[in-house]
């Protein structure tokens, strides 16, 4: 039988009048984390994260790259090497440049992704008590798992201390906060308008 688990990672209480009204918007999103859901049934919770084997990718093929050509990867960011498919001869130049430009899309938002995850781990403190002992001398978290496994939920969008349901749905749902804010902050830009 399934069961419910508990609740999620406490978010960090600002008391602060001086923040403002738009940041607070974002910060009452952050905390209001959504129930996390149950283990499938018949599962163990560390069964469910448990890593099942998986082939490793062979990085000496020459169709993967870590060279961006449309897309530039924020300093500090994990990058993902991305893996482009051998040109087609039926293929026109531009469709050949679109679909490098889709593949390259994907992957730049795994970096993103992975880079904002990382962030929100360490202000809710998970590197503290991380398996990996690179982020407990950062004092932050900078590990990800391996970019091709994703034999082990949630896969490598995610760093390693998301290990429990709990800080796997909390780390999730302030992914997507930041991503929607900063999504809100280029359309603002766009238009010409101050968005925050």
């Amino acid at each position: 039988m399934p069961r419910r688990n508990p609740a999620p990672q406490a978010v960090p209480q600002v008391a602060d009048d001086t923040i403002p009204p738009d940041e607070q918007r974002w910060m009452e999103k952050l905390a209001n984390v959504p129930w996390i859901g149950e283990t499938p049934p018949g599962m163990t919770e560390a069964e469910y994260f448990t890593p099942k084997p998986y082939e490793k990718t062979d990085w000496s093929d020459p169709n993967i790259t870590g060279v961006y050509e449309h897309f530039e990867i924020p300093p500090g960011y994990p990058r993902f090497r991305v893996l482009h498919a051998a040109r087609s001869q039926f293929k026109t130049d531009e469709h050949y440049r679109a679909d490098r430009h889709s593949m390259e899309s994907y992957y730049y938002s795994l970096s993103l992704s992975l880079g904002i995850a990382q962030q929100a781990a360490t202000m809710l403190g998970l590197h503290a008590d991380c398996r990996k002992s690179a982020c407990r001398r950062a004092r932050r978290c900078v590990s990800r798992r391996a970019e091709d496994d994703w034999t082990v939920f949630p896969g490598p969008g995610l760093p390693p201390c998301c290990n429990t349901f709990e800080r796997t749905a909390t780390v999730r749902h302030w992914l997507n906060v930041k991503l929607e804010q900063h999504n809100e902050q280029v359309l603002a830009a766009q238009h010409g308008t101050e968005g925050g």
